[in-house]
């Protein structure tokens, strides 16, 4: 019997269609084999379960295991770079037309492809299939990462690749609609299956509805995994920096035990879900594997707020001390095109830096539509959020259940839904006043300015 068989349940068809407007292409989905955490715990040890409830007591060692890494071990990883085989390029590219050709594909209102799975997306006889374990064990259990550097986008439209991207990624999981606190349009994903990287406007602070080529500093996303998929580079700058989060606790922990302590307690930050915000640790261990949520403009943007509580120093400094360290212990490349890496939140911190943006020949495509690959310029990346087939609990607190939905493993969890069922919130006004204004200083919160990284967006 099958994998996917497995992990269906006994799901119709018409049910699975259903669940993948709100869940992805697989709904109902448990691990298909339990694996040993990465981390040497036992449940004996305070280091085996840590949240909101048990910062301040907790005993703090260091972490071990293949979620520990730094940039020159990643570069050397056997999943870092992995070449696809003609055949199996091929194959993708094959399951992508016949999906398309058979015309039951349901599209979303920026013209991406929703329905897309491993039922009507037919990989049966390539390669592909007997790797699709190895990579998820590895995402869940290993390092945390999984980069392709070959996936095919030569000569393809936008629907063409989307369509390949998402069949592909639905063997590794179920995607969940993108979410946003800040930008909420078509173009990045809110509320889709795929969303677009690229620049609308130069400068540090995104302003109108518009990304802006600025510099992100080290965050996850909010889901299991993230993963994105290069399309076109820019003409300079526009690197992206990938960092293990248990090296950079292991890193703050021997430099700073106080700070590293502190990154479990409730951190404020703004979200787009009932009341505009809400708390939840940075840092949070359940079962002696890591989970984190962290955001830094998502936080500073909560400080703008009357009703937020306001952090101290030493909480800011401790914020401050994840961008020094990921830079330090972390990697950072150029995406080219057809580099596809999948990212897991909890335990792998992704940013950017600055790049170029040609304001004349770039901002002609308006924000609602969706790039084509092809006839543009300036950098372009498309994002699938996903919850894995084989994901990790989550602390079972009030904390952790408002913003994740779920927290148990192996389910649907994540993105723009648990924001919907709490009710979605617009983006209170004195923060907008503040950012449209030009009061607020993206980053400004933080000491550490990093230059380097910034200087497109300050030029």
């Amino acid at each position: 019997m099958n994998r996917l068989f497995m992990t269906r349940q006994g799901f119709s068809t018409k049910t699975l269609r259903v669940a993948s407007r709100r869940f992805g292409a697989v709904a109902g989905v448990k691990a298909t084999s339990p694996s040993p955490p990465p981390v040497k715990p036992n449940k004996m040890n305070d280091m085996w379960n840590i949240d909101e409830r048990s910062w301040q007591t907790a005993t703090l060692s260091q972490m071990s295991g293949p979620s520990v890494w730094t940039g020159e071990e990643l570069v050397h990883d056997k999943h870092w770079g992995i070449q696809l085989t003609e055949q199996e390029r091929n194959d993708l590219v094959r399951a992508m037309r016949e999906v398309l050709a058979e015309g039951n594909i349901e599209f979303s209102s920026n013209g991406i492809p929703e329905n897309v799975n491993p039922d009507n997306f037919k990989l049966k006889g390539s390669t592909l299939m007997s790797k699709f374990d190895a990579w998820s064990e590895n995402l869940e259990n290993g390092n945390g990462v999984l980069m392709l550097d070959n996936f095919p986008i030569e000569g393809l439209s936008r629907v063409e690749i989307a369509t390949a991207y998402l069949g592909l990624a639905s063997y590794l999981g179920q995607w969940v609609p993108q979410s946003s606190a800040g930008l909420r349009s078509a173009s990045r994903g809110f509320g889709l299956p795929l969303g677009e990287v690229r620049a609308e406007m130069k400068g540090m602070t995104p302003s109108g509805g518009k990304q802006a080529n600025n510099y992100f500093r080290l965050h996850t996303d909010r889901c299991d995994v993230i993963s994105l998929l290069g399309i076109r580079t820019a003409k300079a700058g526009g690197y992206t920096r990938i960092c293990s989060v248990p090296k950079v606790y292991n890193v703050m922990l021997k430099r700073f035990p106080e700070y590293a302590r502190s990154m479990f307690a409730p951190f404020p930050r703004i979200w787009e879900g009932s009341g505009g915000l809400a708390d939840l640790p940075i840092w949070a261990l359940c079962e002696g594997k890591f989970t984190t949520q962290f955001s830094p403009s998502y936080i500073e943007n909560s400080q703008l707020l009357a009703s937020a509580r306001k952090l101290t120093q030493d909480e800011v400094e401790a914020l401050d001390l994840v961008e020094e360290i990921g830079i330090e212990t972390g990697h950072r490349f150029l995406q080219g095109p057809g580099q596809l890496y999948f990212l897991n939140n909890h335990q792998v911190y992704h940013g950017r830096s600055s790049w170029l943006f040609d304001e004349q020949h770039e901002s002609k495509v308006e924000k609602e539509t969706v790039a084509e690959p092809d006839g543009g310029e300036g950098r372009l990346l498309y994002r699938i959020w996903l919850s894995p087939y084989n994901s990790r609990k989550i602390p079972d607190t009030p904390l952790f259940r408002h913003l994740w939905g779920n927290v148990e493993a192996g389910v649907p969890r994540g993105g723009l839904e648990p924001a919907l069922k709490s009710g979605l919130t617009e983006k209170p006004k004195e923060l907008v006043r503040q950012v449209e204004s030009g009061e607020h200083e993206y980053y400004g919160l933080y000491k550490r300015k990093f230059s380097e990284e910034a200087k497109y967006a300050m030029q």
